[in-house]
């Protein structure tokens, strides 16, 4: 088997466990060249795919609601406002927990010495002078390319610069390798199922299996504590309540575990380096 061979065989693989329609475009991605831009805006039917890749760079805006991304052995989330950028033979899989959820999904390829350069994947804010030309190039979608080769050379451009110069957001792409232990991820589940209630220790490692200082250990192996896990899963859990625009912060603060709006409101800005009532009106705008 010829190495194209076995990349194809692979693709089908992973192409097999989704719907017709979703094969038939995933396909057309994969057969992109160098001068064409594909985009595709799309609701909840264009997350919950398998775990698949592609031979183009993919970048994902979410326009409303929240996505993880899963890249590898790793969880990510990008939160409304913001976008993604996934580099090509990345092997990754979209969900999310919104019931409403838009998408903005651009398929493109770079110059060789450019795609080397943009190769880690990254979580980057949309701001409003990026949202504006994401939203113009868009518009003259589904699919851009040479014949209109002033507006090409523009898109190409844009991605370049916006991947230079939009601020990423570092905090939220801290996570656990979903490779870790089975213990661990006993610990996780049980956290992400209790985040509205007040948690101690003692309770995640009976869950566990384990002793407290046992547990203790196996987050500090992972680089983080299960104080600090815990908080930022209520903060990611608060982003996607938020998203969804049906309760106060106030009803999100006590939704999510945290004791006060108060305390809500330091936790927040940390994560994110902005309170909840900015983040909340930059989405609104």
């Amino acid at each position: 088997m010829t190495p194209k061979d076995h990349k194809d065989a692979t693709v089908t693989a992973e192409y097999s466990v989704m719907n017709e329609e979703k094969c038939r475009f995933l396909h057309q991605v994969d057969q992109l060249d160098q001068g064409c831009v594909i985009i595709k805006v799309t609701g909840r039917e264009g997350v919950d795919l398998a775990p698949h890749r592609h031979h183009c760079i993919q970048m994902v805006e979410t326009v409303a609601g929240s996505l993880h991304v899963t890249v590898g052995e790793r969880e990510y989330f990008v939160p409304e406002g913001y976008s993604c950028w996934i580099s090509s033979g990345m092997t990754h899989a979209l969900t999310s927990n919104n019931r409403k959820i838009t998408l903005r999904i651009y398929y493109f390829q770079l110059p060789p010495h450019e795609t080397e350069v943009f190769k880690p994947f990254s979580v980057l804010y949309v701001c409003p002078w990026a949202r504006t030309n994401l939203s113009f190039i868009a518009k003259r979608g589904p699919v851009i390319d040479k014949s209109d080769a002033g507006f090409y050379s523009f898109c190409i451009s844009f991605f370049e610069t916006f991947r230079k110069v939009e601020r990423q957001l570092s905090l939220p792409l801290r996570g656990i390798d979903s490779e870790s232990s089975p213990t661990l991820r006993k610990a996780m589940t049980y956290l992400r199922k209790h985040l509205a209630f007040s948690i101690k220790a003692d309770d995640v490692a009976r869950a566990a299996g384990v002793s407290t200082r046992t547990l203790s250990r196996l987050f500090s192996e992972s680089g983080t504590t299960l104080s600090d896990y815990l908080c930022y899963q209520r903060v990611i859990r608060s982003l996607e309540l938020m998203a969804d625009n049906t309760l106060s912060i106030k009803q999100i603060a006590y939704d999510t575990g945290f004791s006060s709006p108060a305390n809500f409101n330091r936790a927040f800005k940390q994560v994110t380096g902005l309170p909840p009532k900015e983040m909340r009106l930059r989405h609104r705008e």
